[in-house]
């Protein structure tokens, strides 16, 4: 767990870093009547019109006419006008939206892909000294990857919904039997949802940090053997499914208002049950074991 926390820190560094170099870097609007408007472009169409938003969240959009000159610049945005009068006299060309348009609603859908890292008990192997217990506690797993989808409300407080898909294979026990092997991976599928608390999304690039709560989904891998010279397989383990409380935390960077960075960390215990005869024909014995399922989730996507 503390290693967990050390790399959601780490990564919220990283991603934070990230944030300062590109929300430093501004666009830089300059009108034919001397106007010098700084902030972030959020739409541009050739020869009709220009969007841009400032610091504060208003938006302005311009035809492409007015525009003298478009570049960048790393200083503090700010806005340079012409007096009113002038600003009046312009009014049937350019429109100007508060932060109450629908630009400024600041939700965000996105996909997201990445890698899942097992943390914890869950990506520890099988060791021969170690007791049947600690053995038992012990999930196998492998890097893996997952994708998934997530909903953001705007405000600097709003909600945060999302599923994510993942699957981790793993690594064979040294001791079992020489033949041939088939097998499958870990499945995880979460349903999350918390607080989201940071910048607000209707801004170019934004921070925010999420504590999530929700379900895991579960299913335990499947290894079939085929000894050396049969065509007959047979199962060393079946699979099982387990339903578990989830909870954990999500830092998530978004760039430009469409690229997203995130680190997600995920624990749960899903607990398997099952019935199985102790021998054909015979009474059936159930069984069960938890299992601890800790995944750092990191992510790229895309938000529209």
């Amino acid at each position: 767990m503390k290693t967990a926390l050390r790399l959601i820190i780490v990564t919220a560094l990283v991603l934070l870093s990230v944030s300062a170099v590109f929300a430093q870097t501004k666009d830089v609007v300059q009108l034919k009547n001397g106007s010098v408007i700084k902030g972030t472009i959020l739409e541009m169409i050739p020869d009709k019109t220009i969007k841009i938003q400032t610091a504060d969240g208003n938006i302005f959009v311009y035809n492409m006419t007015e525009v003298e000159k478009i570049s960048k610049d790393a200083s503090a945005p700010v806005i340079e006008t012409k007096p009113m009068n002038e600003r009046s006299s312009m009014e049937g060309q350019r429109s100007y939206e508060g932060q109450s348009s629908s630009e400024g609603s600041g939700a965000k859908f996105s996909i997201f892909g990445g890698v899942a890292l097992p943390m914890g008990d869950f990506g520890k192997k099988y060791d021969e000294n170690a007791t049947a217990e600690d053995n038992a506690k012990k999930g196998e797993a492998k890097l893996g990857w997952t994708a998934g989808a997530q909903f953001v409300t705007g405000g600097t407080v709003g909600w945060i919904i999302e599923g994510s898909y993942s699957q981790n294979k793993i690594q064979l026990p040294a001791n079992i039997p020489y033949g041939n092997y088939s097998y499958t991976g870990w499945t995880s599928i979460l349903a999350l949802t918390g607080i989201k608390i940071g910048t607000d999304n209707s801004s170019g690039t934004n921070f925010f940090v999420a504590p999530l709560v929700g379900a895991l989904f579960a299913k335990s891998p499947q290894i079939d053997f085929t000894q050396a010279g049969s065509t007959t397989s047979m199962p060393l383990l079946e699979s099982r499914s387990a339903t578990g409380f989830a909870y954990g935390a999500n830092v998530e960077v978004i760039l430009g208002g469409h690229v997203t960075l995130g680190a997600k960390y995920v624990a749960s215990k899903p607990k398997f049950k099952w019935s199985e005869p102790l021998y054909t024909g015979g009474p059936s014995q159930d069984y069960e074991f938890e299992q601890n399922v800790s995944l750092l989730l990191i992510s790229l996507g895309v938000a529209f």
